[in-house]
Protein backbone atom coordinates (compact mmCIF):
# COMPACT_ATOMS: atom_id res chain seq x y z
CA UNK A 1 0.00 0.00 0.00
CA UNK A 2 1.36 3.41 -1.05
CA UNK A 3 0.63 6.24 1.41
CA UNK A 4 -0.13 9.59 -0.22
CA UNK A 5 -0.35 13.11 1.24
CA UNK A 6 -1.86 16.23 -0.35
CA UNK A 7 -0.75 19.79 0.43
CA UNK A 8 -3.36 22.15 -1.00
CA UNK A 9 -5.71 24.85 0.31
CA UNK A 10 -8.44 24.62 -2.32
CA UNK A 11 -11.41 22.77 -0.82
CA UNK A 12 -12.85 21.80 -4.21
CA UNK A 13 -9.56 20.30 -5.33
CA UNK A 14 -9.19 18.49 -1.99
CA UNK A 15 -12.62 16.92 -2.51
CA UNK A 16 -11.82 15.92 -6.08
CA UNK A 17 -8.44 14.50 -5.06
CA UNK A 18 -10.03 12.37 -2.32
CA UNK A 19 -12.42 10.90 -4.89
CA UNK A 20 -9.53 10.12 -7.23
CA UNK A 21 -7.56 8.38 -4.47
CA UNK A 22 -10.59 6.29 -3.48
CA UNK A 23 -10.52 4.81 -6.97
CA UNK A 24 -6.87 3.70 -6.78
CA UNK A 25 -6.82 0.49 -4.73
CA UNK A 26 -3.07 0.37 -4.25
CA UNK A 27 -2.94 3.86 -2.68
CA UNK A 28 -4.25 5.43 0.49
CA UNK A 29 -4.65 9.15 1.22
CA UNK A 30 -3.31 9.52 4.76
CA UNK A 31 -3.76 13.27 5.15
CA UNK A 32 -4.45 16.68 3.64
CA UNK A 33 -2.41 19.67 4.82
CA UNK A 34 -3.12 23.36 4.26
CA UNK A 35 -0.02 24.80 5.99
CA UNK A 36 3.67 23.92 6.18
CA UNK A 37 3.46 23.05 9.89
CA UNK A 38 0.52 20.74 9.26
CA UNK A 39 2.32 19.15 6.31
CA UNK A 40 5.48 18.38 8.31
CA UNK A 41 3.41 17.05 11.23
CA UNK A 42 1.45 14.67 8.98
CA UNK A 43 4.64 13.63 7.21
CA UNK A 44 6.46 12.82 10.46
CA UNK A 45 3.48 10.91 11.85
CA UNK A 46 2.54 8.86 8.77
CA UNK A 47 5.59 8.87 6.46
CA UNK A 48 3.81 9.00 3.09
CA UNK A 49 5.84 7.70 0.18
CA UNK A 50 4.20 10.24 -2.15
CA UNK A 51 3.41 13.95 -1.70
CA UNK A 52 1.29 16.08 -4.02
CA UNK A 53 1.72 19.80 -3.27
CA UNK A 54 0.31 22.98 -4.75
CA UNK A 55 2.99 25.37 -5.90
CA UNK A 56 1.63 28.03 -3.51
CA UNK A 57 0.28 27.29 -0.02
CA UNK A 58 -1.06 30.55 1.39
CA UNK A 59 1.87 32.94 1.66
CA UNK A 60 4.31 30.03 1.50
CA UNK A 61 5.85 28.07 -1.32
CA UNK A 62 4.81 24.47 -1.73
CA UNK A 63 8.20 23.94 -3.32
CA UNK A 64 10.06 24.92 -0.15
CA UNK A 65 7.84 22.61 1.94
CA UNK A 66 8.62 19.74 -0.42
CA UNK A 67 12.33 20.48 -0.26
CA UNK A 68 12.12 20.13 3.52
CA UNK A 69 10.31 16.82 3.07
CA UNK A 70 12.95 15.63 0.60
CA UNK A 71 15.64 16.53 3.12
CA UNK A 72 13.91 14.45 5.79
CA UNK A 73 13.39 11.42 3.51
CA UNK A 74 15.10 11.73 0.10
CA UNK A 75 13.24 8.72 -1.32
CA UNK A 76 9.86 10.48 -1.00
CA UNK A 77 8.25 11.11 -4.38
CA UNK A 78 7.15 14.75 -4.70
CA UNK A 79 4.74 16.01 -7.37
CA UNK A 80 4.05 19.74 -7.74
CA UNK A 81 0.59 20.99 -8.77
CA UNK A 82 0.40 24.29 -10.64
CA UNK A 83 -2.14 26.41 -12.55
CA UNK A 84 0.37 27.83 -15.00
CA UNK A 85 3.28 26.64 -17.10
CA UNK A 86 6.57 28.51 -17.13
CA UNK A 87 9.36 26.46 -18.68
CA UNK A 88 12.15 28.20 -16.77
CA UNK A 89 10.37 27.73 -13.46
CA UNK A 90 9.59 24.09 -14.25
CA UNK A 91 13.22 23.45 -15.14
CA UNK A 92 14.37 24.98 -11.84
CA UNK A 93 11.86 22.93 -9.89
CA UNK A 94 13.01 19.67 -11.44
CA UNK A 95 16.67 20.54 -10.89
CA UNK A 96 15.96 21.16 -7.20
CA UNK A 97 14.99 17.53 -6.67
CA UNK A 98 11.25 17.51 -7.30
CA UNK A 99 10.05 14.49 -9.26
CA UNK A 100 7.26 15.75 -11.51
CA UNK A 101 4.78 18.58 -12.06
CA UNK A 102 1.08 18.45 -12.95
CA UNK A 103 -1.01 21.19 -14.50
CA UNK A 104 -4.37 21.82 -12.84
CA UNK A 105 -7.01 20.69 -13.41
CA UNK A 106 -5.54 17.21 -13.36
CA UNK A 107 -7.48 14.13 -14.41
CA UNK A 108 -7.99 10.88 -12.55
CA UNK A 109 -6.23 9.04 -15.38
CA UNK A 110 -3.14 11.28 -15.15
CA UNK A 111 -2.73 10.80 -11.40
CA UNK A 112 -3.38 7.06 -11.60
CA UNK A 113 -0.94 6.66 -14.48
CA UNK A 114 1.75 8.69 -12.69
CA UNK A 115 1.42 6.68 -9.48
CA UNK A 116 1.55 3.36 -11.33
CA UNK A 117 4.60 4.45 -13.30
CA UNK A 118 6.61 5.75 -10.36
CA UNK A 119 5.35 4.54 -7.00
CA UNK A 120 3.00 1.56 -6.99
CA UNK A 121 5.03 -1.67 -6.67
CA UNK A 122 5.37 -3.50 -9.95
CA UNK A 123 8.11 -5.59 -11.45
CA UNK A 124 10.91 -3.39 -10.15
CA UNK A 125 11.86 -1.73 -6.87
CA UNK A 126 12.58 -3.16 -3.45
CA UNK A 127 9.16 -2.31 -1.98
CA UNK A 128 7.46 -4.80 -4.31
CA UNK A 129 8.75 -7.58 -2.08
CA UNK A 130 6.93 -6.49 1.04
CA UNK A 131 3.45 -5.17 0.18
CA UNK A 132 1.89 -7.84 2.45
CA UNK A 133 4.41 -7.04 5.18
CA UNK A 134 3.36 -3.39 5.29
CA UNK A 135 -0.28 -4.46 5.49
CA UNK A 136 0.40 -6.86 8.36
CA UNK A 137 2.21 -4.14 10.30
CA UNK A 138 -0.78 -1.85 9.74
CA UNK A 139 -3.11 -4.54 11.11
CA UNK A 140 -0.72 -5.33 14.01
CA UNK A 141 -0.43 -9.02 13.08
CA UNK A 142 3.03 -10.07 14.29
CA UNK A 143 2.72 -13.77 13.43
CA UNK A 144 1.68 -13.03 9.84
CA UNK A 145 4.44 -10.44 9.50
CA UNK A 146 6.89 -12.99 10.91
CA UNK A 147 5.77 -15.46 8.24
CA UNK A 148 5.91 -12.88 5.46
CA UNK A 149 9.56 -12.14 6.22
CA UNK A 150 10.40 -15.65 4.98
CA UNK A 151 8.73 -14.91 1.66
CA UNK A 152 10.36 -11.48 1.35
CA UNK A 153 13.84 -12.82 2.04
CA UNK A 154 13.29 -15.75 -0.30
CA UNK A 155 12.25 -13.44 -3.14
CA UNK A 156 15.26 -11.20 -2.60
CA UNK A 157 17.63 -14.18 -2.73
CA UNK A 158 15.95 -15.54 -5.85
CA UNK A 159 15.86 -12.29 -7.82
CA UNK A 160 18.72 -10.11 -6.56
CA UNK A 161 22.41 -10.83 -7.07
CA UNK A 162 24.52 -10.90 -3.92
CA UNK A 163 26.27 -7.59 -4.65
CA UNK A 164 22.90 -5.79 -4.58
CA UNK A 165 21.19 -7.65 -1.73
CA UNK A 166 22.50 -5.43 1.05
CA UNK A 167 21.15 -2.26 -0.58
CA UNK A 168 17.77 -3.85 -1.36
CA UNK A 169 17.32 -5.31 2.12
CA UNK A 170 18.36 -2.06 3.82
CA UNK A 171 15.87 -0.15 1.68
CA UNK A 172 13.16 -2.58 2.75
CA UNK A 173 14.27 -2.20 6.37
CA UNK A 174 14.15 1.59 6.11
CA UNK A 175 10.67 1.45 4.60
CA UNK A 176 9.50 -0.69 7.51
CA UNK A 177 11.05 1.61 10.12
CA UNK A 178 9.25 4.56 8.57
CA UNK A 179 5.95 2.92 9.57
CA UNK A 180 6.67 4.18 13.09
CA UNK A 181 5.09 7.64 13.63
CA UNK A 182 7.71 10.31 14.22
CA UNK A 183 10.54 8.24 12.77
CA UNK A 184 12.99 10.54 10.99
CA UNK A 185 16.04 9.82 8.88
CA UNK A 186 18.47 10.17 11.81
CA UNK A 187 16.54 7.70 13.97
CA UNK A 188 16.12 5.30 11.06
CA UNK A 189 19.87 5.32 10.39
CA UNK A 190 20.49 4.64 14.08
CA UNK A 191 18.36 1.49 13.97
CA UNK A 192 19.88 0.30 10.72
CA UNK A 193 23.29 0.63 12.38
CA UNK A 194 22.03 -1.06 15.53
CA UNK A 195 20.78 -4.00 13.46
CA UNK A 196 23.79 -4.00 11.16
CA UNK A 197 23.54 -5.98 7.94
CA UNK A 198 27.01 -6.86 6.68
CA UNK A 199 27.91 -7.90 3.16
CA UNK A 200 29.01 -11.28 4.52
CA UNK A 201 25.54 -11.84 6.00
CA UNK A 202 24.00 -11.44 2.54
CA UNK A 203 25.62 -14.74 1.55
CA UNK A 204 23.28 -16.58 3.93
CA UNK A 205 19.50 -16.46 3.55
CA UNK A 206 18.82 -17.43 7.18
CA UNK A 207 20.99 -14.61 8.52
CA UNK A 208 19.23 -12.09 6.26
CA UNK A 209 15.88 -13.51 7.29
CA UNK A 210 16.84 -13.16 10.97
CA UNK A 211 18.00 -9.60 10.35
CA UNK A 212 14.69 -8.62 8.77
CA UNK A 213 12.72 -10.31 11.58
CA UNK A 214 14.68 -8.15 14.02
CA UNK A 215 13.70 -4.99 12.12
CA UNK A 216 10.03 -6.04 12.03
CA UNK A 217 10.14 -6.85 15.76
CA UNK A 218 11.55 -3.39 16.50
CA UNK A 219 8.77 -1.75 14.47
CA UNK A 220 6.11 -3.66 16.43
CA UNK A 221 7.83 -2.79 19.73
CA UNK A 222 7.84 0.91 18.97
CA UNK A 223 4.22 0.93 17.77
CA UNK A 224 3.21 -0.75 21.02
CA UNK A 225 5.37 1.43 23.28
CA UNK A 226 3.98 4.65 21.75
CA UNK A 227 0.64 3.76 23.35
CA UNK A 228 1.86 1.78 26.38
CA UNK A 229 5.26 3.09 27.47
CA UNK A 230 5.52 0.63 30.36
CA UNK A 231 5.49 -2.24 27.85
CA UNK A 232 9.04 -1.34 26.88
CA UNK A 233 10.36 -2.96 30.07
CA UNK A 234 8.47 -6.18 29.41
CA UNK A 235 9.54 -6.41 25.77
CA UNK A 236 13.15 -5.64 26.62
CA UNK A 237 13.05 -8.27 29.36
CA UNK A 238 12.09 -10.89 26.78
CA UNK A 239 15.00 -9.87 24.53
CA UNK A 240 17.47 -10.02 27.42
CA UNK A 241 16.20 -13.35 28.79
CA UNK A 242 15.59 -15.45 25.68
CA UNK A 243 18.06 -17.98 27.10
CA UNK A 244 15.85 -18.52 30.15
CA UNK A 245 12.36 -19.75 30.89
CA UNK A 246 10.11 -16.68 31.04
CA UNK A 247 6.74 -16.52 32.79
CA UNK A 248 3.88 -14.12 32.14
CA UNK A 249 3.92 -13.04 35.79
CA UNK A 250 7.59 -12.01 35.44
CA UNK A 251 6.75 -9.83 32.46
CA UNK A 252 3.73 -8.31 34.19
CA UNK A 253 5.92 -7.40 37.15
CA UNK A 254 8.44 -5.79 34.82
CA UNK A 255 5.71 -3.67 33.24
CA UNK A 256 4.01 -2.92 36.54
CA UNK A 257 0.64 -4.23 35.36
CA UNK A 258 -1.50 -7.32 35.88
CA UNK A 259 -0.98 -10.49 33.85
CA UNK A 260 -4.45 -10.15 32.37
CA UNK A 261 -3.82 -6.58 31.21
CA UNK A 262 -0.47 -7.62 29.73
CA UNK A 263 -2.19 -10.38 27.76
CA UNK A 264 -4.81 -7.97 26.41
CA UNK A 265 -2.14 -5.54 25.19
CA UNK A 266 -0.35 -8.38 23.36
CA UNK A 267 -3.59 -9.46 21.72
CA UNK A 268 -4.27 -5.89 20.58
CA UNK A 269 -0.79 -4.92 19.34
CA UNK A 270 0.57 -8.33 18.24
CA UNK A 271 -2.59 -10.41 17.61
CA UNK A 272 -0.93 -13.30 19.45
CA UNK A 273 -0.58 -14.42 23.06
CA UNK A 274 2.36 -13.56 25.30
CA UNK A 275 3.48 -17.20 25.21
CA UNK A 276 3.38 -17.29 21.41
CA UNK A 277 5.53 -14.16 21.24
CA UNK A 278 8.10 -15.58 23.68
CA UNK A 279 8.38 -18.81 21.69
CA UNK A 280 8.77 -16.92 18.42
CA UNK A 281 11.57 -14.80 19.86
CA UNK A 282 13.33 -17.92 21.17
CA UNK A 283 12.97 -19.66 17.79
CA UNK A 284 14.44 -16.58 16.11
CA UNK A 285 17.47 -16.89 18.39
CA UNK A 286 17.69 -20.63 17.70
CA UNK A 287 17.97 -20.00 13.96
CA UNK A 288 20.86 -17.65 14.56
CA UNK A 289 22.60 -20.29 16.69
CA UNK A 290 22.03 -22.93 13.99
CA UNK A 291 23.80 -20.86 11.36
CA UNK A 292 26.51 -19.14 13.38
CA UNK A 293 27.65 -21.91 15.75
CA UNK A 294 28.53 -25.59 15.83
CA UNK A 295 25.99 -26.38 18.56
CA UNK A 296 23.64 -29.29 18.03
CA UNK A 297 19.87 -29.14 18.55
CA UNK A 298 20.12 -30.39 22.14
CA UNK A 299 22.65 -27.72 23.08
CA UNK A 300 20.53 -24.99 21.50
CA UNK A 301 17.34 -26.15 23.21
CA UNK A 302 18.94 -26.14 26.67
CA UNK A 303 20.61 -22.81 26.02
CA UNK A 304 17.20 -21.30 25.22
CA UNK A 305 15.66 -22.50 28.48
CA UNK A 306 13.85 -25.60 27.21
CA UNK A 307 14.24 -28.51 29.61
CA UNK A 308 14.11 -31.16 26.86
CA UNK A 309 15.31 -31.17 23.27
CA UNK A 310 12.17 -33.09 22.25
CA UNK A 311 9.94 -30.34 23.63
CA UNK A 312 11.96 -27.69 21.83
CA UNK A 313 11.61 -29.59 18.53
CA UNK A 314 7.86 -29.86 19.12
CA UNK A 315 7.59 -26.09 19.72
CA UNK A 316 9.79 -25.35 16.71
CA UNK A 317 7.63 -27.52 14.45
CA UNK A 318 4.44 -25.91 15.78
CA UNK A 319 5.54 -22.45 14.67
CA UNK A 320 7.73 -23.28 11.67
CA UNK A 321 5.87 -26.24 10.21
CA UNK A 322 9.04 -28.36 10.27
CA UNK A 323 11.61 -29.67 12.73
CA UNK A 324 14.87 -27.78 13.37
CA UNK A 325 16.79 -30.39 11.33
CA UNK A 326 14.35 -30.13 8.43
CA UNK A 327 14.60 -26.35 8.59
CA UNK A 328 18.38 -26.47 8.25
CA UNK A 329 18.19 -29.04 5.43
CA UNK A 330 15.64 -26.89 3.61
CA UNK A 331 17.85 -23.82 3.64
CA UNK A 332 20.96 -25.84 2.83
CA UNK A 333 19.27 -27.03 -0.35
CA UNK A 334 18.24 -23.48 -1.22
CA UNK A 335 21.86 -22.38 -0.94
Amino acid sequence: MVNVMLIDQESLFQKAFRKIMEGIEECRLIGVAETSDEAIRIFNNHHPQVVFADVVVGTESGISICRRIKKLVPSTMVFILTNYCNLNLLRNWMMSGLDEYLLKPVSRERISSLLHETCIPGENGSQEYCVDLFSEIDSRNYKQAYESVKSVTGQVFETVVQEDRKAVLEEIGAGLMYQVPGMDKTQMNYYLQKFELTSRMTENEILCYCWLVQVVTEVFRQLCVIKYTHMNRALQYIENHRNYEISISELADQAGISSGYLSRIFKKYYHISVVDYIHLRKIHKAKQYMVSSDMNISDISFLLGYSEAGYFCKIFKKYEGMTPSAFMNHYSRRR
